[in-house]
């Protein structure tokens, strides 16, 4: 963003194709029908950090704001996600699965771009494509 006088430009990314594995379905719907804090609201994948191998994401329970893209699950329906511009932009193939590790008290979903290696490094030096498409404001 230069001097807050650009913006992503949503109406031109492409929706992203994201599916997810049977056990993330699972716990998904079980989260869904047993939280009752949930409704209303939508599950958002985020980017949340890029290194040298590419993004790294985050996944939540969030209100809908007005430039988020609501992308339907590819093999579920009705389940939908919302991904911010610039997310959508970076995550066009994606797999959401969910992990328990009990050894490790841990569980949680998992999300994984089918596409990770085309952002590795500084990718944007060498394909100026692979920026997001700005408009003025």
């Amino acid at each position: 963003m230069v001097n807050g006088d650009t913006k992503l430009d949503a109406k031109k990314i492409p929706l992203p194709n994201i599916i997810l594995t049977q056990m993330a379905k699972d716990q998904l719907n079980l989260i869904i029908k047993n939280d009752f804090t949930l409704a209303g609201k939508y599950l958002r994948i985020l980017v949340s950090g890029k290194g040298c191998d590419g993004f790294t994401y985050s996944i939540g329970f969030t209100d809908l704001v007005e430039e988020d893209l609501v992308v339907p699950v590819k093999n579920d329906q009705g389940l939908e996600f919302i991904l911010d511009p610039f997310t959508a932009f970076y995550l066009q193939e994606a797999q959401v699965d969910y992990f328990q590790d009990f050894e490790n008290n841990s569980e949680g979903f998992i999300v994984k771009n089918l596409k990770q290696n085309d952002f590795s490094g500084k990718f944007w030096k060498k394909a100026p494509e692979k920026v997001p498409p700005m408009k003025s404001l």
